[in-house]
């Protein structure tokens, strides 16, 4: 139904798909995914919100390493475009060969989907006998495939040296086994001698001398990894037992212990941490986990109540009395909880880190304190205010609801996430679980 406005907003943006296999969300309107990140960077330091799955670590290195050897054999030149285009055309050969092991019945959030499985089940299916070496996988395959989602990690890890896109010698014992154990060491120089013929290939073929491309997914699909015992360890010891941060390992073991309780849920699995039920926590890390604990809390309270403003503005037709709006979002009934959340994480000690943060930390810690003494009318107003800080510092855009003669103003039409109740942030614990579980630590 059409509906007329008293006040059209000067800026429009509409919904569409998101582009295949991105990383992107549905927009946080208060930066707090943003902030989030930081905060699972100071429980994991080197882990990413997008290296979930164990065995891409050593699919990114094999391909590192391949392409480093297809450079000496091959007479390419030696720098870091090569080594990528080389690269992706080995991610593009091991996708495709991990669809036709599963032959095409694969989808996005399948145990072996990888980045770009869309991709490459659309080239699998054209099935005419040979593929396309070349056929685009994902778009923007440098910064969303494999090697951009776990570069960064590989590197801090010390799997890939610091600067560079070469292997580094901690990694070579994962590499040694990557195509399986010492049972099939006589068979794996045939799987790297075809692997390497691809990355110079004019088409991909169903098979190659003796080995079928379906042999290829078989081994190394990201569900592999679930049964290969030894590999499992050796990824495990990297990623967490010979872990640098001081973090990483003992609260790893923490999310083990409370798998086993059953205790899944991100704010149950803090309160667990902080008061060593599963493991005795140092007093600094004890401090992270308090803090992201308290942080947690707040996100969801503050998206609650952006949300609740912009449901009422929108279905009151994208104009709505401001004292009305103020009411519903923050009720006189629940604004001690607002002033607690907001309390206790400023009272955290080293709470003082938002502020270092490049964009939107002292911005945060500032609503923060401005809600704790406000009442309704203000509160929503210092939200709003944050609101439009963290959309022109973003985008370039502005405030998506804004008060204009004791009326909020809808400005930008189309957040779906208003009906929405706040959630708890995942602070990368969904990312830890996830490799945990791939390396049969966690059910």
């Amino acid at each position: 139904m059409l509906r007329l406005l008293n006040s059209p907003p000067k800026e429009l943006f509409w919904s569409a798909p998101l582009a295949e296999d991105s990383d992107f969300t549905l927009e946080d309107p208060l930066a707090l995914d943003y902030l989030a990140q930081q905060v699972g960077l100071w429980l994991f330091r080197d882990l990413t919100t997008r290296t979930n799955r164990a065995q891409y670590y050593p699919v990114v290195l094999y391909g590192l390493r391949l392409a480093d050897r297809a450079i000496r054999e091959l007479n390419r030149h030696s720098d870091d475009d090569t080594r990528t285009e080389l690269f992706e055309r080995w991610e593009r050969f091991w996708a495709l060969a991990t669809v036709e092991y599963r032959e095409g019945e694969i989808d996005r959030g399948d145990v072996d989907a990888m980045r770009g499985i869309r991709g490459a089940k659309r080239e699998w299916l054209r099935r005419k006998g040979t593929w396309d070496p070349d056929f685009e996988l994902i778009s923007r395959q440098s910064e969303l495939g494999g090697l951009g989602a776990y570069l960064s990690s590989l590197r801090k890890y010390g799997l890939v040296h610091d600067g560079t896109l070469k292997v580094a010698k901690p990694a070579e014992e994962i590499l040694d086994a990557f195509w399986g154990e010492t049972e099939i060491r006589d068979t794996q120089g045939r799987y790297e001698e075809w692997a390497l013929y691809a990355l110079s290939s004019k088409a991909i073929e169903r098979s190659h001398g003796k080995i079928e491309l379906s042999a290829i997914g078989r081994r190394t699909r990201l569900s592999s990894i679930r049964s290969r015992k030894k590999q499992q360890q050796r990824i495990w010891n990297a990623l967490f037992l010979d872990a640098q941060d001081g973090t990483t390992l003992p609260l790893a073991k923490g999310v083990i212990a409370a798998d086993r309780e059953g205790i899944h849920e991100p704010e149950h699995l803090l309160e667990g941490l902080k008061t060593n039920r599963w493991e005795t926590l140092s007093a600094e890390i004890s401090q992270k986990v308090g803090i992201a604990l308290a942080f947690g809390r707040v996100v969801r309270v503050l998206l609650s109540r952006f949300n609740r403003a912009y449901d009422y503005v929108d279905r009151h037709g994208s104009i709505a009395d401001f004292a009305a709006v103020a009411r519903v979002a923050f009720p006189e009934g629940e604004m001690p909880q607002l002033r607690s959340v907001a309390g206790k994480l400023l009272k955290a000690k080293d709470a003082t880190r938002f502020s270092k943060l490049p964009f939107h930390g002292r911005e945060f810690l500032t609503l923060l304190k401005q809600l704790s003494g406000a009442n309704s009318a203000e509160c929503l107003r210092h939200l709003l205010l944050f609101q439009r800080a963290v959309q022109r510092s973003r985008r370039g855009g502005g405030e998506w609801l804004r008060e204009e003669n004791n009326k909020l103003a809808m400005r930008v039409p189309g957040y779906n996430g208003a009906q929405n109740p706040g959630t708890f942030p995942n602070l990368k614990l969904d990312v830890v679980r996830s490799l945990l579980r791939d390396l049969g630590k966690v059910g």
